[in-house]
This record gives C-alpha cells, sequence and structure tokens, in this order.
C-alpha cells in the first residue's frame, strides 16, 4: 500500500505517518528514511524531537538527503517511511552540502519516489502544504513552490491513498486507510474548535451555528490573556503569538470552559518564515491545536463560508465488514482466523499489550531549589537546582541501581539536572511537558507571607483552592487531568520493562492518587521529600486497566500493596 500524506507545520502528519507504518509492518521491518540535512541549532533540535516522537516504535532509521531510489537497497518485504519529501526536494534542487542549484530536481525527485515505490510491499510519503502564503517570492523560492505541487500532483495520482492533516485531524481525499484504522469524529468533549484561512467565515458560522449572543465572544490580542471564562474565544492565534514573544507556555486546553468554542486563523501552511518569531508561532499554532484536538475538541474547518467536519484516524478494536470480506477472498479458514487476529487489538499493539505484564517505574521527585529552601510558590518558573539540592542528590548516587531502560522528565531544568545527577548522561531522554508542576499562575515565585494580604491569593487558598484557577495559572485538578494523561501515553506506548520519570511533587502525588485511591491521602501527604519517591510495579497496558504497587523509594518499611 503507498500513502501520501500532507498538511501543514504542526498538523499531526508525522505521528500519524509513523502510526501508520508501524501497523502496516505488522511486527516485520519497518525503516524511516530521514532526509533533513542540519544546518542549524533549529534543524538539529527538529530532527531530535522526531527521534524522541518515534522511539519505542522499532524503526530501523536510515539518512538518505536524496537520490534514494539509488542509494537504497529496498526490502522487499519492508515498510518505508519518508520523512519529508520537503526536505529532500530542498537537498535536490539546491545541494545537499554546497549550493548547487539544479532546475530539473523535481521530476528526479518524483521519478525516485515512484521507482522506489515499486519496488518495496509498503511506502508512506510525508510532504508540507506551504501553498497558502500571500507573499511573493523570488524566482527560487517559487520554483521550489511549484517543483513540490508537481511532485504532489504525480504521487497523489500514483498513491493509493491520499491524507491531508490539520490541527489533528484529518481528511481522506483518495483511497481507503490501512486495515484496522478508522476515520471518526475529533470530538469526545463539548469543546468546538473552528479553523480556516483570514476572512473565510469562521466566526459569522460560530454566531449562527451555535446561536452565540452578544458579549458572549471574546477577541483575543497580543496585548491580552484571553478569558477563560468566555463561551468563545476568536482569533486564539494571537494568544499564542504573545505567547511566542513572551516565551511562555500557552494555557493547558483543560483550562478553557468544557463548553468552548475556539476560532483559530490557519497560519500553518505556507513557507518556512524568515523571522524566528513567525518560525515559532508557526510552529507552536499547529502543535497547539493538535494538543486541542487530543483533549477531545471537535474540529470544525470553515472554507469560503463553507463548513467542514475534520475526522481523526485511530486503530480501531474490530475490523469493518468491508475488510473482513477483503481479507477473506481466496483464504482457507486458518488463513481467515490469523487475519482477523492480525487485525485485532492483540496484534496491532504486539508486545506492548500482552498480558499479564509487569514494570517498574520509579517515579522520582527533582532535589531541592532555593524556592523549595525558601517555601516559594515554584510551579512552572524553571528553577535550577541549589548548590545544597545538589549536594544531597550527589549523596544518593548509586542507590537507585542500574538496568533502566527508558528515561523521561518533564523538560524543566531541575528535572533534568537530577536525571543526569542521579543516573548520568543518558542517550536518550524524554522530555514529557505534561508531567510539569502545577502553574501556579501570579503566586509563582512568592511565599505565604508575601501573598497573605493579596485578595486574590486569600480568595484562592480558602475553600476548595484543588478546583479554583490561580490567576494567570491552573487549577490543582488541571494539573492532574495532564499528569494522568502523560502517565496514560507512557504505559500505552514505551515497550520498556523499567522506567525512570523525574517529576515534582504535585504530578507524582496525582498519579498516586489516581494508582491508590482507596488510600484516601490528599495531595500534601502522597509528596515525597526533594531526591525520593515511589517504585510502582504496574501490571497492565493503560492506566485505566492496570493494578499496582508501591513502595517508598529509598524504601523505609514493608511494600504497600
Amino acid at each position: 500500500m503507498k500513502i501520501w500524506i500532507t498538511g501543514g507545520a504542526g498538523s499531526g502528519k508525522s505521528s500519524l505517518a509513523q502510526e501508520l507504518a508501524s501497523a502496516m509492518s505488522a511486527g516485520g521491518p519497518h525503516y524511516y528514511v530521514a532526509t533533513m540535512v542540519p544546518r542549524d541549532d533549529e534543524d538539529r533540535r527538529r530532527i531530535s524531537r522526531h527521534i524522541e516522537d518515534r522511539a519505542g516504535m522499532g524503526f530501523r532509521t536510515i539518512e538518505c538527503p536524496c537520490r534514494f531510489a539509488e542509494r537504497i537497497k529496498p526490502d522487499l518485504d519492508g515498510t518505508y517511511l519518508l520523512d519529508s519529501v520537503t526536505a529532500m526536494l530542498a537537498n535536490a534542487m539546491f545541494g545537499e552540502q554546497d549550493f548547487v542549484y539544479d532546475p530539473d530536481a523535481e521530476q528526479k525527485v518524483a521519478a525516485d519516489l515512484r521507482l522506489f515505490s515499486n519496488c518495496v510491499k509498503h511506502l508512506i510519503v510525508v510532504s508540507d502544504s506551504i501553498f497558502s502564503d500571500a507573499a511573493l517570492y523570488d524566482e527560487m523560492t517559487d520554483g521550489y513552490r511549484r517543483g513540490l505541487a508537481y511532485i504532489e500532483r504525480q504521487m497523489a495520482a500514483h498513491c493509493d491513498t491520499v491524507i491531508e492533516c490539520a490541527a489533528g485531524g484529518a481528511i481522506v481525499h483518495k483511497g481507503k486507510l490501512p486495515a484496522g484504522f478508522r476515520i471518526s469524529s475529533t470530538g469526545d468533549t463539548q469543546m468546538q474548535l473552528i479553523i480556516g484561512g483570514a476572512c473565510q467565515g469562521k466566526k459569522e458560522y460560530a454566531i449562527s451555528h451555535y446561536g452565540l449572543k452578544d458579549g458572549e465572544i471574546f477577541t483575543c490580542t497580543e496585548d491580552s490573556e484571553p478569558d477563560l471564562f468566555a463561551r468563545c474565544i476568536d482569533h486564539l492565534e494571537r494568544y499564542l503569538r504573545r505567547c511566542v514573544a513572551e516565551d511562555k507556555e500557552p494555557v493547558s486546553p483543560d483550562a478553557f470552559r468544557k463548553d468552548a468554542i475556539l476560532i483559530c486563523e490557519d497560519i500553518t501552511c505556507g513557507i518556512v518564515p524568515v523571522s524566528v518569531l513567525d518560525r515559532k508561532w508557526r510552529e507552536l499554532t499547529g502543535r497547539y491545536l493538535q494538543r486541542l484536538t487530543g483533549a477531545g475538541a471537535e474540529v470544525t474547518r470553515v472554507f469560503c463560508g463553507f463548513a467542514q467536519k475534520l475526522g481523526r484516524i485511530r486503530k480501531c478494536e474490530e475490523p469493518n465488514q468491508e475488510e473482513l470480506t477483503e481479507s477473506k477472498k481466496g483464504e482457507s479458514a486458518k488463513q481467515e482466523k490469523e487475519e482477523l487476529k492480525r487485525l485485532g487489538k492483540e496484534e496491532q499493539t504486539a508486545d506492548l499489550h500482552k498480558s499479564p505484564r509487569t514494570r517498574q517505574i520509579l517515579l522520582l521527585r527533582h532535589g531541592r531549589t532555593k524556592a523549595n529552601e525558601e517555601h516559594l510558590y515554584c510551579g512552572s518558573t524553571d528553577w535550577p537546582l541549589s548548590e545544597e539540592g545538589r549536594k544531597r542528590l550527589m549523596q544518593k548516587c548509586g542507590i537507585y541501581g542500574t538496568g533502566w531502560e527508558s528515561f523521561y522528565t518533564s523538560g524543566l531544568i531541575r528535572t533534568k539536572e537530577t536525571l543526569e545527577l542521579l543516573f548520568g548522561e543518558q542517550e536518550t531522554v524524554i522530555e514529557e511537558p505534561d508531567l510539569r508542576e502545577m502553574d501556579f499562575g501570579a503566586f509563582e515565585g512568592k511565599s505565604y507571607e508575601m501573598l497573605k494580604d493579596d485578595q486574590a491569593y486569600r480568595e484562592w487558598i480558602s475553600g476548595d483552592n484543588e478546583r479554583k484557577i490561580c490567576p494567570g495559572g491552573e487549577s490543582g485538578e488541571q494539573m492532574r487531568v495532564r499528569v494522568r494523561r502523560a502517565l496514560d501515553r507512557i504505559l500505552q506506548n514505551d515497550p520498556a520493562k523499567r522506567i525512570v520519570i523525574v517529576t515534582h511533587g504535585g504530578p507524582i502525588a496525582a498519579i498516586m492518587q489516581q494508582l491508590f485511591p482507596e488510600k484516601n491521602l490528599n495531595r500534601y501527604e502522597w509528596q515525597p521529600e526533594c531526591g525520593e519517591g515511589y517504585l510502582l510495579r504496574i501490571t497492565g497496558s493503560s492506566l485505566a486497566e492496570c493494578a499496582a504497587e508501591y513502595e517508598k523509594y529509598p524504601a523505609r518499611g514493608e511494600n504497600q500493596k
């Protein structure tokens, strides 16, 4: 099967391609053809992120900037994922190292792709939609756009299936999905996400379709925070530009109203901007829209006033009737049984979901920081370890043992420093931002004594402050939702048997409350000391379907069950 996948920046196309390739290989060899030639630190960070994204999926990576049909001896039974043809064309047209312009590059790349696709069992190619800019470009840049468009038209005609990705959703323009996949609604919640180009009628559609009244629509600017209590928030992309300019994380999708209607201009489909800020803005917008979709928002794209619901491509539990009929043709009863098994959940998830399967997860809190020592609220602020914190961690070196296979941090510097001090420098460390501490917003970096006379603080700390949102931050409940979601992703996607997670006190408590509700302990009772934590033994492949035991680590008593 040959599949062409295209979309804007941060649209989810690479993740979808990896998931499809991994499943289509059915446990057989699958190869990742990496085409980007890193030219600066930004390129190297992008490559590192892609490597982390496909970690644990069993890909064999092949570095091949261009001319891959002559450089790669194809495995006839292999599944190949090429990411991306956009970089491959740039290398072919302008040179892999030194600048050498080739005006016929697109024809050579298209011929290479067709030739190679005929030699392998499955091929998935990822491309970028760069055709929605209003800018006028120089002759070479315009020639590059025309060249990529030529390749896309040629290969769309050649491939069995053509998929467009946008905001984490997808549209199948041609053919059908591989066996075992469905396209269904993106919406699992009441939240609505409306995207589209400039002046396409997004706001008008929201007003007419959802009966919005005057005063229910908040319009974002680059100078203000969005009103999280508004029913409808328009021009979300302006708020995201502010986040980039101020180098801060946008609010969690859980911070909006459950029935929020979010309108965002799609700025992701164009030539990579020259401005660093514009590049980051485009990338952040695409990835944030993905987060909204992942949180259950239903996605609608408005084009010329017409609304189109975007679907989400998912693995399915059981094959549909069309696939069953197709699989039965020319097969014996035994072959049919094996095919059904292959399409079922057990085979799709391979060894990761075989039961029973017990894993050890070492859940550690980072070492002490100045904020810990001075009793300051510290959640999103990126404090490093203090000198005292480093000394205390050095005394613990070696007590957690060796043989750990996967390493995770929240991405904040205090967790990364803790992991390196306790376990040494690791080749691969996965950063999981959803494992970050609760964002205390306006209270960050301040103590109780500093805040006790602040009316906003008094209102937050009184009553149920687990559900109350810190001004400019989040609530304890919002933090717990994203942390549990992060752990569920690790359980489902990481095949390692021994995993280290270095995170924060709040996230650790959220995990322990989820796994051991019968203990009836609150967040502060579950929080371990800095540099300490819990050793979990978890049987199961998802948070919803697991059994767990724990012991305090370093151990101070008998195991708990």
